[in-house]
């Protein structure tokens, strides 16, 4: 069997999130990074370091090196497209944290670059590759929970009490959302795999915690296409708590802190736990595999633009039904974009 070489990554903004995440991605023997951009020298030089790559003077230089044959983008929210179009333009594939974009128009652009450029693009969603995730999706596969009632999520931290002026994520037009679209967006992604699209959403926001331009609490009530009803909670400044229960006839399953709980159900008053496996997967290596996978095939990964671009609009409509008061469809949030998907 003809060996295939390890599909070369140039990295796109080199800051802290892009060095933790590589720390885990390069176990990934699929992928290997070759060269790095980011305007700041200091991350450039620490980043260039550790991973032994090359530098590349700007993004442009980065894209004319034959080595490269991908991007992986790890720029703050509002300079995902820019590299993108270009990356496109220049023949190589597209790996883009989330969200895919700040706004709609910018993650379809984004999407209609590589698909007239024929190169793969992939959104960061890293949340449904863990262990939990899959092991969830396996247990609503096997039908153990019957017919599903009501599914509680919330994803938080207090990262919003550390924002300061300086930080992009301090302001709205670069964080539109705060915790909803840099935690709960992965949130929506994770439930879009499990339980199928969403149709329309409503939403309470309260941005009086903090100073900072960005709301601090989310309270999201999702509707899905299939007539599940989900909640979806968010804040940035409460002790970090990252979980999720689905709740059947058959019986409840929770997730949260990397384990799995299945409840079945005793009486119609009481339940008992069982500890479903979960199996320890290195979600960043996981990501980049599949990346290499769809680049190599030529197929569709399965965290591409649309995935992203569905998850992006539920942070959209999230945002305008706590800003007028109403419930707001998927499609009116994605706009002309629906006609991309």
């Amino acid at each position: 069997m003809e060996k295939v070489h390890p599909l070369g990554i140039g990295v796109v903004g080199t800051g802290g999130w892009a060095t933790g995440f590589w720390s885990e991605a390069q176990q990934a023997p699929e992928v290997k990074v070759v060269c790095c951009w980011d305007p700041v020298p200091g991350n450039l030089a620490r980043f260039a370091e550790r991973y032994h790559c090359q530098v590349a003077p700007s993004l442009e230089v980065l894209l004319e090196r034959p080595e490269v044959e991908a991007i992986a983008n790890f720029a703050p929210n509002n300079h995902h497209r820019g590299p993108s179009e270009l990356a496109a333009a220049a023949g190589k594939h597209v790996f883009t944290e989330k969200p895919i974009a700040n706004r709609i128009e910018d993650g379809a652009a984004m999407m209609r670059a590589c698909a007239q450029a024929g190169v793969v693009l992939m959104v960061g969603h890293s949340a449904r590759y863990s262990g939990p995730s899959r092991a969830m999706k396996a247990l609503l596969e096997g039908g153990r929970l019957g017919q599903l009632a009501m599914v509680e999520a919330n994803s938080s931290h207090s990262g919003g009490t550390r924002l300061s002026q300086e930080l992009w994520r301090w302001h709205r037009d670069q964080a539109p959302g705060g915790p909803l679209i840099q935690l709960s967006v992965h949130t929506f992604d994770t439930l879009h795999y499990l339980f199928g699209p969403t149709r329309r959403v409503t939403a309470l926001a309260n941005g009086s915690l903090m100073p900072s331009e960005i709301e601090d609490v989310f309270l999201v009530l999702l509707e899905f296409e299939s007539g599940l009803l989900a909640y979806v909670g968010t804040n940035y400044v409460s002790p970090s708590v990252s979980y999720l229960r689905v709740y059947g006839m058959g019986g409840n399953a929770y997730s949260e802190r990397g384990q799995l709980t299945y409840l079945k159900p005793v009486t119609p008053w009481s339940a008992e736990a069982e500890e479903v496996p979960v199996a320890p997967i290195n979600a960043p290596a996981a990501e980049m595999a599949e990346f290499a996978r769809a680049v190599r095939t030529g197929t569709a990964p399965e965290t591409g633009g649309k995935e992203g671009l569905l998850a992006l609009a539920l942070v959209w409509a999230s945002l305008l039904s706590a800003e007028q008061g109403r419930a707001v469809t998927v499609r009116e949030a994605l706009g002309e974009a629906a006609e991309q998907l």
